[in-house]
């Protein structure tokens, strides 16, 4: 059993996806107990969208067969073009009491994830919450690091969150611990399997695009948990076309998918309230949201120590 699982999904990124995990591989071996899995969400409907298939696929899984690499698993998810259910289904192959979330078109900073997993698996604890490595993209000059900032427009339901300057955040005079922050990008987060189970995991109607992110910075608000950043240099993002497209009401669809779980009736409704379109066709969305991720949204109610209504003024600027 591994004690760390990386977790990839990956749609039409060749090359980048091997380069990702040459990068991984390069920082744990002979450090970290560790597998790396990757996801291959290409489905039917990528291939609707008149794409064609690339290389990348058949690259990792030709690595991952055979006993060379160990460390290595290829699964294929075509139930549905989700990078979050694909999230999913590689968490439940996996063995690893700690997981890491990468995208596919990412370069690790050389002694920046392996510091950051001893960290977190001494720490996780009093922790409490996740912890993330703060995010640049490739080629971009230092100083310019990224990490996330909050974004509220409660009156119209919006839990939302935006770039912000990374070296502006660290608190002065950190001396290398974490600090928190109200929210950060799944792209480079590690958290317990254990917390994982608490958050239950991407809600299972999650497409493509949007809410996967507010669902997980935004429930482990409402269940008392916390975001850290790991001060340390950047996971290097690629910003390049992705090989599938999304829709308008798809992203939609997935913002009230995760404003009910973490939020419940009241606020989902607020938030389609105020999305501009055909007033049908957003109610049909929300009521198909609130039927059909009721029981999710049961179990974060009651687990939940506060309202996000509540845990939004803790990060309001002080007046």
């Amino acid at each position: 059993m591994a004690e760390l699982s990386v977790i990839i999904p990956f749609v039409n990124e060749y090359p980048q996806i091997l380069f990702t995990v040459q990068s991984i591989f390069c920082e744990l071996r002979d450090e970290v107990d560790f597998e790396i899995i990757c996801i291959d969400n290409w489905c039917a409907e990528v291939e609707s969208q008149q794409r064609k298939e690339d290389k990348g696929g058949d690259k990792i899984r030709g690595l991952a067969e055979g006993n060379h690499r160990p460390w290595l698993k290829y699964l294929k998810y075509d139930k549905k073009l989700s990078h979050w259910q694909a999230k999913n289904f590689g968490v439940a192959n996996s063995t690893g009491k700690f997981l890491w979330f990468c995208d596919s078109h990412c370069i690790v900073s050389p002694g920046s994830l392996k510091s950051m997993f001893r960290y977190y698996k001494e720490h996780h604890e009093e922790m409490n919450g996740s912890v993330h490595l703060p995010l640049s993209y490739m080629g971009e000059r230092p100083g310019l690091e990224l990490i996330y900032k909050l974004v509220l427009e409660e009156a119209h339901g919006v839990y939302h969150y935006s770039f912000t300057n990374y070296n502006k955040n660290v608190p002065p005079g950190n001396n290398g611990t974490p600090f928190r922050m109200p929210c950060m990008s799944t792209c480079g987060m590690m958290i317990t399997r254990e917390l994982y189970d608490l958050l239950g995991g991407w809600p299972k109607e999650l497409g493509i695009y949007g809410g996967g992110e507010h669902f997980i910075n935004f429930t482990l608000a409402v269940l008392g948990k916390t975001v850290n950043i790991f001060p340390t240099l950047p996971l290097y993002h690629y910003a390049e076309e992705r090989g599938y497209h999304w829709n308008y009401n798809d992203y939609h669809r997935n913002r009230c998918v995760a404003t009910f779980i973490f939020g419940g009736e009241e606020r989902a409704k607020t938030y389609m309230k105020f999305v501009k379109g055909r007033p049908l066709v957003l109610d049909g969305i929300y009521y198909d949201v609130v039927i059909k991720e009721r029981e999710h949204r049961d179990i974060i109610a009651e687990r939940q120590v506060m309202t996000i209504q509540e845990w939004a003024k803790q990060w309001k600027p002080k007046e």
